[in-house]
């Protein structure tokens, strides 16, 4: 124990651990992080999509359904959109993240989201959907028009763009 050796051989390591020891550490925990936040975006994902699938069908005629789901954008201005092609938009950068339709239905109008973006790795406007489709549902049933929920829809990812659109 009095060789001088074993104590520089000691203490360089000691030095050593210290150097690589929190690159390591802060590396194996960003990994550790990182892939579970993975897991949990993609359990939540499937959840996500479904809401972004669902429709509703108005038991009216296109032009009946339009002017209920026109009176419940047009409420809401900085949420959704009347764009110009008739279609309708979700807002949460711009003004057409998600772009709603009116499509016929067998029995009525169905109000179908038909492509949407996704920001920060996963779409953001599932929320604000859920919220225009209890709204229509509200002001179908103040007009005395009978809606039902319709077809859940899926969508497909084009990995270039981070769109959604219908399959």
């Amino acid at each position: 124990m009095d060789n001088p050796l074993f104590f520089i051989v000691l203490i360089v390591a000691v030095i050593v651990l210290a150097i690589f020891l929190p690159r390591w550490v802060r590396r194996s925990s960003r990994s550790a992080g990182e892939r579970t936040e993975q897991r949990v975006t993609a359990s939540r994902l499937e959840e996500i999509l479904g809401e972004l699938g669902s429709t509703v069908v108005l038991h009216a005629p296109e032009p009946v359904a339009r002017e209920i789901v026109d009176g419940v954008a047009l409420q809401q201005p900085r949420k959704f959109t009347v764009l110009p092609d008739g279609a309708y938009g979700i807002r949460f950068v711009e003004s057409d993240d998600s772009l709603i339709r009116l499509v016929e239905d067998q029995d009525g109008t169905r109000v179908q989201i038909e492509r949407f973006r996704e920001y920060l790795g996963k779409p953001q406007t599932t929320e604000f959907w859920a919220d225009l489709r209890s709204r229509v549902a509200s002001a179908a049933s103040a007009r005395g028009v009978a809606t039902t929920a319709g077809p859940a829809l899926r969508h497909r990812r084009d990995d270039a763009t981070g769109t959604w659109s219908l399959e």
